[in-house]
């Protein structure tokens, strides 16, 4: 074989290498932060006041995944328990939208209220709480690995 069919054969490797990887890589799943992110950015501001709310709460939002108990749990701060609580709980897994859950806020008399984590992967999960108490919004978020 002379030098001539070296290159073409060299040549015609590199195209089929560069075409797999192609195909390879046009198969992969992407995952968005969110299917409405443009929408989320424009409301960016708002999510920044409730989050300066929460903050400046004298007694914070506390999240915890208590493994004994197998669930996430969310304590209210106590100036929040027995208001009528309104919101959501997003259960967010970054590395797989389809498993990501929403819950109602729904606390127990004492503040608390307990997400079960049976039914998700174990892994980084992103807590995203959003929720309304005396007429006020607040934000909290939290990253917990289960």
């Amino acid at each position: 074989m002379n030098w001539g069919w070296k290159i073409v054969l060299l040549y015609g490797l590199f195209v089929i290498m560069t075409l797999t990887m192609v195909v390879f890589f046009m198969r992969q799943q992407v995952d968005l932060v969110a299917d409405d992110y443009y929408k989320q950015e424009i409301a960016y501001q708002g999510q920044m006041d409730k989050l300066t709310n929460a903050n400046n709460l004298k007694e914070s939002l506390e999240i915890n995944y208590a493994a004994e108990r197998k669930a996430i749990t969310v304590q209210f701060p106590e100036k929040h328990i027995g208001a009528s609580l309104k919101g959501n709980i997003q259960l967010y897994r970054p590395s797989n939208a389809d498993e990501d859950q929403l819950v109602e806020v729904k606390p127990s008399e004492n503040g608390e209220q307990l997400i079960s984590v049976s039914g998700l992967s174990r892994g980084l999960w992103k807590i995203k709480i959003s929720w309304t108490a005396h007429g006020e919004e607040y934000y909290n978020e939290k990253t917990l690995t289960l």
